[in-house]
């Protein structure tokens, strides 16, 4: 045993005590980092229901206008069906 060097106990307790530092902050770190992306997917879904909301209010400004106005609910039917009155001619262009 001539070859293991001898340190005392307080170099030894100091190496433990780095040691548990550093895997400490190493841990803190990394949580950190979750928590950066968790708070970046939070605002990016906030972002997207608030662009969904805004959709929902459209949408239902447009059906209560269709309920409200029967020509706006006619040619409302016209455009999504793509039919044509009587009177109007269809002109294709390509």
């Amino acid at each position: 045993m001539w070859w293991i060097p001898r340190f005392p106990n307080y170099v030894w307790l100091a190496m433990i005590v780095l040691t548990i530092a550093a895997l400490s902050y190493s841990s803190f770190d990394r949580a950190r980092q979750q928590e950066r992306v968790a708070q970046d997917s939070y605002q990016q879904t906030s972002t997207r229901v608030e662009n969904a909301r805004s959709a929902n209010q459209q949408i239902k400004a447009q059906t209560e206008r269709i309920r409200q106005n029967p020509h706006t609910a006619a040619q409302s039917a016209q455009d999504q069906l793509r039919l044509i009155r009587r009177n109007e001619i269809v002109v294709s262009l390509r």
